[in-house]
């Protein structure tokens, strides 16, 4: 994914030691017509500021950065993740779609403006949750998830670099905080609304996600100056600006390359492929955890059983997420994805699809369905850097336009699901997953496995294509 911190403005920034063990080097960057809004400025960082930047990868501040964005990855995430359990309640209860899967929101603040999105998105969540308990939204949950989320992804490029892909497969964009809040929350939940109901649920969960939420906030900060604010007059800085980028237009001709640019990015066809296939692995993956719970109740499994086979999904997802981040840093994501997908699809189809008509089959498939889906996300930041290498500004819109088509997989799953379910599959037999329930979930596992076999050949066909395509 690019460099680990956006080049805002004209400094010498150490990179810290050498691997030969000299001292700092020092790496001069500019504004380039792809990075931030050039922030030009007679005043640069002192010796003081620069002497106290800590070194990427290692040390306590790196490690207690990533404790704090897992937090609150844990806690943004983990309530969508259980969300299952909220749909089986109100089903049982008669009342529908309480709360929706988080929206992929396009968020692409300016340096100065993190702290403070992070903050705020926050504070939204526990309120969101609070006015769920009274009226039947999860918009606001949302809204505030997704301004924590993206400024915190920044952030952690900054702190990590040679380990991006394990730090991305632990935290973020892995999200291993979703399959640890997972694991958790599903028991949690279960026991809440059973004895009190889904308004004293929700109205506990705001009050215990405001407390993690002030725990690990403060642990959230940049790891390098925030870029100057700006002291020369804008027309001025537009000429600055205009001028680098018509060197940059001419060292490119010089290079026979194009500049790289967001409109070069969009151009390139294996770009598109990968976004297919992330839209059709999030249908994949959605729709299981969604109606995973509901399946198992409709075999006559206990609550606490679907609890059961949904953090079993959970909790495997910890052991993808980690090791698909960390094979990230050394094997192609599109390797890894092309096997994740195909894997998952033979899941669904027979696991699911053919055994999974009893307790015992279906936390197997949930086992094995959690090591082959789970750790899809943990490949985003490899794919990013292969396609826009140290381009700051547009791996963060790059991040953004991933994440919003997987969320697109998430929205239009449920309805796609609840149109399967209104058309049973009929002729199978019941005695699989397909028949069960008089073929009410045959569609859905169909589905499911389709998407993912689908995703699988579009990965497979990112071999074929060539990397500047």
């Amino acid at each position: 994914m690019g460099t680990a911190a956006p080049d805002a403005s004209p400094m010498a920034i150490p990179t810290g030691p050498s691997p030969s063990g000299d001292a700092p080097s020092i790496r001069s960057s500019s504004p380039t017509a792809s990075s931030y809004p050039p922030a030009p400025s007679t005043k640069a960082p002192s010796e003081r500021e620069l002497a106290f930047i800590p070194p990427p990868d290692r040390g306590k501040a790196a490690y207690l950065f990533l404790a704090g964005a897992f937090t609150i990855e844990t806690v943004i995430w983990g309530l969508p993740a259980s969300y299952g359990l909220f749909l089986d309640y109100y089903q049982r209860e008669g009342v529908a779609d309480i709360l929706g899967p988080p929206v992929a929101l396009l968020l692409n603040p300016r340096p100065r403006w993190r702290l403070t999105v992070i903050r705020i998105g926050c504070c939204l969540c526990p309120i969101s949750l609070l006015l769920s308990s009274f009226a039947k939204t999860g918009l606001l949950y949302s809204i505030g998830g997704s301004m924590a989320y993206y400024p915190t992804f920044d952030y952690l490029q900054e702190w990590f670099h040679e380990r991006r892909g394990f730090a991305n497969g632990v935290c973020f964009a892995g999200d291993a905080g979703t399959a640890a809040g997972g694991l958790i929350l599903p028991f949690v939940e279960e026991a809440l609304l059973s004895r009190f109901g889904a308004e004293r649920t929700l109205q506990s969960l705001a009050v215990a996600f405001a407390i993690l939420f002030a725990a690990a906030l403060p642990l959230i900060r940049p790891r390098l100056p925030l870029p100057p604010k700006s002291s020369l007059p804008i027309k001025k800085a537009a000429r600055e600006s205009e001028r680098e980028g018509e060197t940059e237009r001419r060292r490119s001709a010089a290079n026979d390359t194009e500049p790289l640019t967001a409109r070069v990015v969009v151009k390139n066809i294996r770009l598109w492929t990968f976004l297919a296939a992330n839209i059709l692995q999030g249908f994949g993956y959605f729709v299981t955890f969604l109606y995973l719970p509901t399946y198992a109740t409709s075999l006559g499994l206990s609550g606490a059983q679907s609890s059961g086979v949904l953090a079993c999904v959970n909790g495997a997802c910890v052991v993808s997420r980690v090791t698909m981040g960390v094979l990230s840093d050394k094997k192609s994501p599109h390797q890894l994805g092309f096997a994740a997908m195909a894997s998952s699809a033979v899941a669904i189809s027979v696991l699911w699809g053919v055994t999974s008509t009893t307790f015992a089959p279906l936390v197997v498939f949930a086992i094995v369905m959690g090591l082959c889906s789970g750790g899809w996300t943990s490949l985003y930041s490899a794919i990013i850097k292969g396609f826009i290498a140290d381009e700051p500004s547009l791996r963060s819109q790059l991040f953004s336009i991933i994440s919003l088509t997987r969320g697109l997989g998430a929205l239009l799953c449920a309805p796609i699901a609840s149109a399967l379910i209104s058309h049973p599959l009929t002729g199978a037999s019941k005695h699989t997953a397909y028949g069960s329930g008089d073929g009410k979930y045959g569609g859905i596992v169909l589905f499911a496995g389709l998407a993912m076999a689908l995703g699988a050949a579009l990965e497979g066909l990112e071999w074929l294509l060539p990397s500047r395509s």
